[in-house]
Parts: structure tokens; sequence; C-alpha cells
């Protein structure tokens, strides 16, 4: 029997392109949407697979959102994906200060050794941004290249960092 390791929140981009059918997403999955205390489930409910084919896996207490594409979707942008399902895990999105949908996420930022909640903390955690958005001294948002990835933090007016994206790179 293999086992498999399950990503802690900040490591979940390296399941990007993996599938609904993939063991290491439906592993990461079950372990984040399981109560704490409970054993985790072996397979998909019919709930998380109707999550899943409507575009969003809500981790609620974890403060993350996973967001899948259709196959046919992510083959045309991203190239043939990692396993044989029909959806394909696209982007994560984290919430440092929380949403309707979910609790503030409270961890390390991906690819982060500490939490990135503000600006500084982008800036410090993932240098120069590639690409961005400022409007008379205030950035809107910034992207980052990381370890083949394209991260981007959304800021409130006083930097605080709203939304942290992680998803593929787009090839050239």
């Amino acid at each position: 029997m293999t086992t498999t390791t399950i990503p802690t929140l900040p490591d979940l981009p390296s399941l990007l392109g993996l599938t609904e059918l993939d063991a290491p997403l439906i592993a990461a999955v079950l372990a984040h949407t399981t109560p704490a205390g409970t054993p985790a489930p072996t397979e998909l409910s019919q709930k998380r697979k109707k999550e899943i084919r409507a575009g969003f896996v809500h981790l609620k207490e974890a403060g993350v959102v996973l967001s899948f594409s259709p196959r046919e979707t992510h083959a045309v942008d991203y190239g043939e994906p990692l396993g044989p399902g029909t959806h394909v895990l696209s982007a994560i999105f984290y919430y440092p200060e929380g949403s309707e949908e979910v609790d503030p996420y409270k961890g390390n930022g991906p690819f982060a050794t500490t939490p990135v909640t503000t600006r500084e903390a982008a800036t410090a955690a993932y240098g120069e941004a590639v690409d961005g958005e400022e409007e008379e001294g205030v950035f809107e948002w910034e992207q980052w290249e990381v370890e083949g990835r394209e991260v981007t933090a959304d800021y409130d007016d006083d930097g605080a960092v709203l939304t942290i994206t992680v998803s593929l790179t787009l090839p050239m």
C-alpha cells in the first residue's frame, strides 16, 4: 500500500495541474476539509465532487479556496493536465483577511517562510514584482513568477493583502 504525503496549506501549489482523480489531490482535499479529530474519508463525497465540477472547493476553516477548470480549458491554456480526470486544479486562493466564504488564512504564504499579510511582507518574500498596478502611490496588485508558478497579491488601500493567488504560468 502506498501512502500519500499530505501537503501543508502553503505547499498546495505543488498540486496545480492535477485532476480530481489524482490521489495526492484527493488526499489533500480530504485532509483539509475533514474536521479535526475526525478520521479522514478515503474518497471524495458526492458534495465535494459537485463542488469540483462547479469550479471551487472552499477550505473554509483554512482560509483557502481551490479553483478547478475543465480539462479542455486547461489543455488550451497550459497543455495537457498531469492526470486523467475531467477537472484540473488551476488556481489556489489564500485569504489572509478571510472572505465571505472562508475564515482568515493564518499560515505562511505560499513559497514563503513567513506569513504574507502586507505588501512589505509580499515583496520581502517574493522580491521585485514582474507586473502590477499602482495608482497614485497605492498598489492594487502585484505579480511574481516563483518556482514556475504565478503568484499574485491583491491589496487593500492600506497595503494589507486581501488575496494571494497561485496558478500555473502561461507558456510563452
